[in-house]
């Protein structure tokens, strides 16, 4: 089955993800190889005060002194649930449209969500809760 939420997804992230292998540089440091994973989904700003409170510090970290950061929630579109090789807390490129049709960029960061029992339980992988908080890159 297909995400309820196909076709009005509105932001793109590329999770750069470590392949298991490496490539030495100039001075011979060991770089990991990377792969990128793509995840679509919809995502809106946080409007629970309560959830934008406790999540402030970690906003303020990731936005930094002159930065600014909103912390964003929604549900996964494609893939409907998070590949095996993403984690929370990993920051990722992220290509936002906005309601004016507008594309905002910027870095996201993968903030950790708790599945409802009832849905987990039930075996349902149709709707997968993400939440994050979004810095706009300064143009």
């Amino acid at each position: 089955m297909t995400s309820p939420f196909l076709g009005f997804e509105n932001a793109t992230l590329a999770f750069a993800v470590a392949d298991g292998t490496y490539t030495i540089n100039s001075v011979g440091n060991r770089i990991p190889s990377t792969t990128t994973e793509i995840i679509k989904a919809v995502l809106k700003p946080a409007t629970d005060a309560s959830t934008v409170e406790r999540y402030a510090k970690e906003i303020q970290q990731f936005a930094g002194a002159d930065g600014y950061a909103t912390l964003l929630e929604g549900y996964l579109v494609e893939p409907k649930t998070y590949p095996q090789s993403v984690e929370f807390l990993m920051e990722s490129d992220i290509v936002l449209s906005t309601s004016l049709g507008k594309t905002d960029e910027g870095r996201f960061k993968l903030l950790p969500v708790v599945q409802s029992p009832y849905v987990v339980a039930m075996g349902i992988d149709l709707i997968t809760p993400i939440k994050g908080v979004f810095r706009r890159s300064i143009n």
